[in-house]
């Protein structure tokens, strides 16, 4: 599984008599198969094999995954509009999920397909300067699923602009 974004069953896996049990053995040897990944490592490995100069978002999204692995975060917390933040953080394959909050369903359901990402779509029409307010909403999204607690330290990556060039930007915080 080393690369893979995500698996799938196929079609006659799928249809099969034991639909059901395939998905749940699948699972299984996923969850063994990413317990046996040392992500420190693994991390260091792909940031040598990015090519240099990286681009501004490359940087930042290797910045932020090994600021998540040094500091043991519980949880990535990104905004995007497109989801290239959630995909360039989870090329370095984070030890932690990913929270995505999208502000397009479409979005969100693109990022499902990156290893770690669990998107949101923030429910209110994007504004100006909001970018604390949003933070929030997805702070309080990881409560209430169980990806975070009181006193676990979390990373807030976002940019300032869409595209290419749009992750620029990383804080640690302490979940109050």
């Amino acid at each position: 599984l080393d690369g893979a974004d995500c698996v799938m069953l196929s079609g006659e896996t799928a249809k099969g008599a034991y639909p059901k049990e395939a998905v749940t053995i699948m699972a299984h040897v996923c969850r063994e198969a990413e317990a046996a990944v040392y992500y420190r490592q693994l991390t260091a490995d792909l940031i040598k094999m990015t090519p240099s100069p990286a681009g501004s978002s490359e940087s930042v999204a290797a910045a932020v995954v090994e600021a998540a692995t040094s500091s043991e975060a519980v949880l990535i917390l990104t905004l995007t509009a497109t989801g290239t933040s959630a995909r360039l953080i989870a090329k370095y394959r984070p030890r932690c999920p990913i929270l995505v909050v999208a502000e397009d369903s479409h979005v969100g359901s693109t990022c499902h397909l990156h290893r770690g990402c669990l998107p949101f779509v923030y429910p209110h029409p994007r504004e100006k300067g909001d970018d604390d307010v949003r933070f929030v909403w997805g702070l309080q999204k990881a409560k209430e699923v169980g990806l975070a607690k009181t006193g676990d330290v979390l990373v807030l990556a976002h940019g300032w602009r869409s595209g290419t060039s749009s992750l620029n930007s990383f804080r640690m915080v302490r979940l109050a």
